[in-house]
């Protein structure tokens, strides 16, 4: 398994933080490594499968769990200044947020061990991963056929929850004192991702943003910028197909730790959970800054990020020209 797949595959293992879930051909990849049982042992989390079959004992569990005050008392000191303590609401509704999924889940997998059919086959797995040598020998066939039992009860039983109880439109949206403004979202960027740093009127118009706004919102948006001053940022994502209206600039301006400037985006998507219907849309962002360096843009970054059960969003691609010979 190359580095980047292997890096995958952990990422996975962090995210789903149960060896139940890890689909059977990761399985198989990770368990030809060596190192297999330290990645394991570094990186997961087991569930306690006979405390999940005790419907009791795991729902008093669970209940403790929901019960425990994680809040951060107004009194707490921590030992140094919170610049931004009007957040204390919103990282509380982050914390119970994150909860509820965890406990959501903790509630699937218990629902998986509680299958006969899928426990013992789980139970087999684990024991032939046991039995490996240090060395890292072959794995037997049996664990594939064993890995093909549990997806197929995974079937019936249904997939993961991937909903979301986390504020995240409440965490990425910009606060009144950013030191950015956000003077346009649109849905009909480019197919191909791309950024651009805009220095005048006459950049803006020469660039593909201008046939991607009416006249209208061209004069409305280059009556914003003080290009004497400040500068235009641009942030393309792409083609997408689950894309949200809320599409947020998490950062932008000069790069404080390097010449030059640096932007940052974060993009609304909506889950399957939601039973969308997929349409294609190009998501792009305008916004603005001060600037007093001629420096490029050496540092930009795009996550999306799971938003709430809203529409998806349509839009036409604008057209890019190639740039002159």
């Amino acid at each position: 398994m190359e580095d980047a797949a292997f890096l995958n595959v952990l990422a996975r293992i962090r995210a789903n933080a149960d060896i139940m879930l890890l689909p059977p051909e990761d399985m198989l990849e990770l368990a030809k490594r060596e190192d297999f049982r330290t990645v394991f042992a570094g990186h997961n989390e087991y569930v306690d499968e006979e405390l999940a079959r005790n419907t009791e004992r795991f729902a008093a569990l669970l209940q403790r769990v929901r019960q425990a005050d994680l809040s951060i008392p107004v009194a707490y000191d921590p030992g140094w200044v919170v610049a931004d303590n009007n957040k204390r609401e919103l990282y509380a509704e982050v914390i119970d947020g994150l909860r509820t999924d965890r406990l959501a889940l903790e509630s699937y997998i218990a629902n998986l061990v509680r299958d006969d059919a899928y426990y013992a086959a789980y139970l087999e797995r684990v024991a032939m991963l046991a039995s490996i040598g240090e060395d890292g020998a072959q794995l037997p066939e049996r664990f594939g056929e064993v890995a093909e039992i549990m997806r197929a009860r995974m079937t019936v039983l249904g997939d993961p929850p991937t909903a979301t109880a986390v504020p995240w439109r409440k965490v990425y949206e910009p606060g009144p004192g950013a030191p950015f403004t956000v003077l346009h979202r649109g849905f009909n960027g480019p197919v191909q991702g791309d950024t651009l740093l805009l220095r005048s009127a006459t950049d803006v118009r020469q660039s593909w943003v201008a046939n991607a706004l009416t006249e209208e919102e061209l004069s409305r948006l280059l009556g914003r910028v003080n290009f004497e001053t400040e500068i235009l940022g641009v942030y393309a994502v792409g083609e997408m197909s689950n894309a949200s209206e809320n599409l947020f600039v998490t950062g932008f301006g000069q790069n404080k730790e390097f010449d030059g400037h640096s932007i940052e985006v974060r993009v609304g998507v909506v889950g399957e959970h939601c039973a969308i219907v997929e349409s294609l849309s190009y998501p792009f962002v305008l916004v603005k800054a001060l600037s007093n360096t001629e420096e490029g843009l050496n540092s930009s970054s795009r996550a999306n990020y799971p938003d709430q059960c809203v529409p998806v969003m349509a839009g036409k691609p604008t057209l890019v020209a190639d740039p002159a010979p």
